[in-house]
């Protein structure tokens, strides 16, 4: 009898763990913007209806602010020595409080009008400034206590490899906030508490990045990392961990061997054939997106990069899968995206998706607003 009852609690934990429910992407929107260079969409305006994005061409901090049909609205190129101009690193790029346009330097905040005209500059000091370059995500900010003056924002984006100097992983800590007030910099998520920290090698360091995106009704961090199989949930008001939620990956294959060392993992020259964690978003209706790319093996990829010489697979949306959470628990197995790339968040439990035309080189850039249904 005892062992029936083994057998069918055992059923039950296997049957909650592995029954995903089944998830799909709909596609409920594509708009074109007219650009030979590339667009980068990073922050949306549900209200206002309109995009920020930056280019990527022969000049940096070309900034764009879009209608929702690509059109563009405004291009200002913020280069330059002056007042609201950029000399160093545009970290974060998007939409701030009251509907601003903000910019997060290396030491400063730039605050300005929906024409890209200057408002109000706020400097600061960091202990270790982080240049990003390409990578300028929307603002991960609060205010900590219950009005507007104390000001806590993130000081390098999601996915930045800010470990390349360290020597060790013990006392270091996925994320890094600034507290406007205090002048000081704080940290959340310590490496040593991730389940994978036993077996991270130093080898690694250039490869092991942070990923967090942030729940902003509740004032929650979301945070994991490019290796990582879990997604840490952190109240910002109190740094303290609400939940943990294991990821089950359907292909994560480049963690056969421990320890998670350059030796053990899979390359072809200085290229890594890993798989890796990409993306962690979250959505209105309160559903967790992880992006991750598949391993590809090393005969594929020596092929494909015969083809074309700067092909890497984590651009690949044939490698990218996504799996669906809520605030406590996995809910989907991977699911394919179309041939694009993940980018930012919208309402109605949507995600915005940069399209690759894989056959041709187009003289526009397409975007898809696709919404995850069961």
């Amino acid at each position: 009898m005892e062992i029936k009852k083994i057998i069918c609690i055992l059923t039950l934990i296997f049957s909650n763990t592995y029954a995903f429910a089944q998830f799909k992407l709909q596609k409920t929107s594509e708009f074109s913007i007219k650009s030979l260079n590339s667009v980068e969409i990073v922050d949306y305006d549900p209200i206002k209806k309109q995009y920020i994005a930056f280019e990527k061409g022969e000049k940096d901090f070309v900034v764009l602010l879009l209608d929702e049909k690509g059109d563009i609205l405004k291009r200002k190129e913020l280069q330059g020595q002056g007042p609201g101009e950029i000399n160093t690193a545009m970290n974060f790029l998007g939409f701030g409080e009251g509907g601003n346009i903000w910019v997060i330097t290396t030491h400063q905040l730039l605050i300005y009008d929906r024409n890209l005209e200057l408002k109000e500059s706020k400097k600061f000091a960091l202990r270790n400034p982080f240049l990003t370059f390409f990578n300028s995500p929307a603002p991960v900010y609060f205010y900590k206590g219950n009005g507007k003056e104390n000001l806590v924002f993130a000081t390098y984006p999601s996915r930045t490899a800010r470990f390349m100097s360290v020597k060790s992983f013990d006392n270091q800590s996925l994320i890094e906030l600034f507290d406007m007030k205090s002048g000081k910099e704080y940290y959340l998520a310590p490496i040593s508490e991730r389940p994978i920290y036993k077996h991270l090698d130093i080898s690694i360091k250039a490869m092991y990045k942070p990923l967090f995106t942030m729940n902003k009704k509740k004032d929650q961090l979301l945070v994991t990392s490019t290796f990582d199989d879990e997604i840490t949930v952190i109240d910002l008001q109190t740094s303290k961990t609400i939940s943990k939620i294991k990821i089950n990956h359907g292909d994560f294959g480049s963690f056969k061997k421990f320890p998670i060392s350059r030796e053990n993992l899979s390359s072809s020259g200085i290229n890594s054939l890993t798989s890796q964690n990409s993306t962690l978003l979250h959505l209105d209706g309160g559903m967790i997106v992880l992006d991750y790319f598949k391993e590809i093996p090393k005969n594929t990829f020596e092929a494909k990069i015969k083809e074309d010489k700067y092909y890497r697979h984590s651009f690949d949306p044939n490698y990218h899968r996504i799996i669906i959470f809520d605030e406590e628990k996995q809910l989907s197995k991977d699911l394919e995206i179309p041939h694009g790339q993940i980018k930012i968040a919208m309402p109605n439990n949507s995600i915005l998706v940069k399209l690759i035309n894989p056959d041709e080189e187009e003289d526009f850039v397409r975007y898809g607003v696709y919404q995850i249904t069961k």
